[in-house]
């Protein structure tokens, strides 16, 4: 998309006298996709219910007692509002100050204009006054302007031309000599050149952005709907629109971890500090390795909660508890090998006909001594680094056995509170009663797993995760004993992640720093919400970026799945056709090629209960459904044709 400051926009200003510019969404820009979601914000951040309503409330009513006004002033508003609300008068106007940006596209405008030498006015239909607004305006670098007209001052307004009028008589200078400059399309554009004046529309910010992907199509309905969404999106807006006016460009990672690691990982941080706050305030341990980037962001907001890194890798819970490691012969097996490297009694029995499991199973005594002083071990390394006789919590991402809270509560001896993301109900819950946990849910309300994952929950595990490698274990010393011989792509993802954990860190400093450490009410269902747009309309270049992206679905990490998408293509179809198609069939985002190559392996897909119900469909995996042809004899015999898409009609 082309900048604003195009040739014609400069031809424009250099062919006129005066350049006039409208100030809220032009020169200046809020966080939010709606002016009134200020007022929101300010209820919800000083526990004030009612307060947006009212206010909103308050200025029609001001508007229709003073009829006879072109305008009003923020005096008439607030002599309307119920008196209960009369002492958030300074606050409201602390906080536009407090959040009000340069829009960097039309700064470079302002300055293309004042190298020219042109006259500068500015030009509002504003309540706040000329002398609140010239302050910030000059607060973001926005200097040397001629002339300052507020409708609430002069009692004039853009919006029936007044204001347009009383600026050409005001500056003794012919109409069509001045350029005005502003988002709306009504009072910035054809009113001004109804009056005579040239003008110029700028198209909104928030508008540009999400009509920039096709991705933003869902998301703006749910962001009218949503403060935290209201805030994400806009404050992403602003980011964007100063990459398209020439700000340095953060790069791919970098910038999909400010937008989607950076929303994801701040929203789950203010949740975890509620239940802290609501439980005395634990002493938190973030669980490697998810918890890697959490305590980095939960550092950024500054609480007086204590807070460690600590590692509790399943691994332990096997060494410490080698009964556990009988579900499987490979746990079994891990767990012999690591104490024959300790024991020569155990190395002697590795060297038997025995199996793991019946080495385990046969010298119960001796594995209960071995567990009992590793147990030791890694009490000392919690001992280290938790403060002796505190509460605990435990935080993790996503849990349906509470592995690391189970392992922390059987080397520490006492029950300690979990804190997740999401929680995913074990089909022996009574197994799990033990545990105390917190989930993050919405109004505090179970939800179908569908409203705890994203579409693609291994793509969270990408965002939110370490730079480091697995982690097998902890030595004596407490240190972490990571997995050796990784593999291409665990190296891949350590490589790229430290990007993506800056600009998630870089997401929540900005928002500390714009919000003076206010929350911005992203709730977990903003996330999802967010993420699920990423993950459901990638673009050529997302598709590009994580064709070598893999995650490994099992937990030895020894079978890797690609995230999304594969570089697959016709020639690894013609060398391999049958594990080409088995492929591409997993993947979440096919290019045309794969689609084309996954219809000739599988051009027709049938369906049928018996001979009375059949749904054929040709070219399933085509992206559209193209038709569909339905017979029904009764309810009981139904035949369906269809071309493309499966599951669509």
């Amino acid at each position: 998309m082309q900048n604003f400051l195009s040739n014609k926009a400069k031809k424009e200003i250099d062919n006129a006298e005066v350049i006039s510019f409208d100030v809220f969404d032009t020169l200046l820009l809020r966080p939010y996709a709606k002016p009134q979601d200020l007022f929101w914000h300010i209820e919800k951040a000083y526990s004030r219910v009612g307060f947006c309503e009212e206010r909103r409330a308050a200025e029609r009513r001001a508007r229709l007692r003073h009829r006879e006004l072109e305008d009003i002033t923020y005096d008439m508003i607030y002599e309307e509002i119920d008196d209960k609300f009369k002492d958030l008068k300074q606050t409201e106007t602390d906080w536009e100050k407090m959040v009000l940006r340069a829009n960097p596209e039309m700064k470079k405008v302002y300055e293309y204009a004042k190298e020219r030498g042109k006259r500068i006015v500015i030009a509002s239909d504003m309540y706040l006054s000329g002398v609140f607004i010239a302050e910030v305006l000059n607060q973001n670098g926005y200097d040397a302007w001629d002339k300052l007209y507020v409708s609430g001052d002069i009692n004039a307004r853009k919006g029936n031309g007044g204001l347009f009028s009383y600026i050409a008589k005001d500056l003794k200078v012919n109409p069509n000599s001045i350029l005005h400059i502003g988002d709306n399309l009504r009072s910035d554009f054809r009113i001004p050149r109804k009056n005579g004046l040239r003008a110029m529309r700028y198209i909104p910010v928030y508008k540009q952005f999400m009509n920039s992907l096709k991705r933003y199509g869902d998301i703006k309905s749910k962001a009218d709907k949503s403060l935290g969404l209201s805030i994400l999106t806009m404050v992403l807006a602003i980011k964007w629109i100063g990459e398209k006016s020439g700000t340095p460009q953060s790069g791919y990672w970098r910038n999909l971890g400010f937008c989607y690691a950076g929303a994801a990982g701040y929203a789950y941080c203010r949740f975890i500090e509620k239940v802290a706050r609501q439980n005395a305030n634990p002493t938190l341990l973030f669980v490697a390795r998810d918890g890697w980037l959490l305590q980095k962001i939960f550092a950024l907001l500054e609480t007086d909660i204590k807070y460690t890194y600590i590692y509790a890798p399943r691994f332990v819970d096997y060494v410490c508890n080698p009964q556990v490691s009988l579900k499987n012969k490979k746990q079994a097996s891990a767990v012999v090998d690591f104490y024959a490297k300790r024991d020569d009694k155990v190395k002697s029995l590795l060297l038997s006909n025995l199996d793991p499991l019946e080495i385990i199973t046969q010298n119960q005594e001796l594995f209960a001594k071995l567990a009992l002083s590793q147990k030791k071990l890694y009490q000392r390394y919690l001992q280290k680094n938790i403060p002796r006789g505190e509460r605990i919590a435990s935080i993790d991402t996503i849990t349906g056995e509470f592995s690391s809270q189970k392992i922390l509560q059987n080397a520490l001896d006492k029950q300690i509170l979990g804190i997740y993301w999401g929680v995913v109900y074990p089909n022996n819950a009574d197994k799990y009663k033990h545990c105390t946990f917190a989930g993050m849910y919405d109004a505090d309300e179970s939800k179908p797993l569908n409203r705890i994952f994203t579409d693609n929950w291994n793509f969270m595990e990408f965002l939110i995760t370490s730079p480091e490698h697995p982690v097998k274990n902890i030595d004596e010393n407490g240190n972490p004993i990571h997995a050796e011989n990784e593999s291409i792509y665990e190296l891949r993802r350590s490589e790229l992640y430290p990007e993506i954990a800056a600009g998630a860190v870089e997401f929540a400093a900005n928002i500390k720093e714009w919000f003076s450490g206010h929350d911005i009410y992203l709730s977990s269902t903003d996330v999802i919400n967010w993420v699920n747009a990423y993950i459901n309309y990638p673009t050529s270049e997302d598709i590009k970026k994580m064709s070598d992206i893999r995650f490994g679905e099992d937990a030895a990490h020894e079978v890797w799945t690609p995230l999304f998408c594969s570089d697959i293509g016709l020639k690894d179809f013609i060398k391999s056709p049958f594990n080409s198609l088995k492929i591409i069939k997993k993947l979440v985002w096919k290019t045309p090629t794969q689609t084309f190559l996954l219809s000739l392996g599988r051009p027709i897909e049938i369906k049928n209960r018996g001979l009375k119900q059949i749904s054929i469909t040709f070219f399933p995996y085509w992206q559209k459904r193209y038709l569909t042809f339905e017979f029904a004899l009764n309810k009981r015999i139904n035949y369906t044709f269809a071309i493309g898409k499966k599951g669509k009609k």
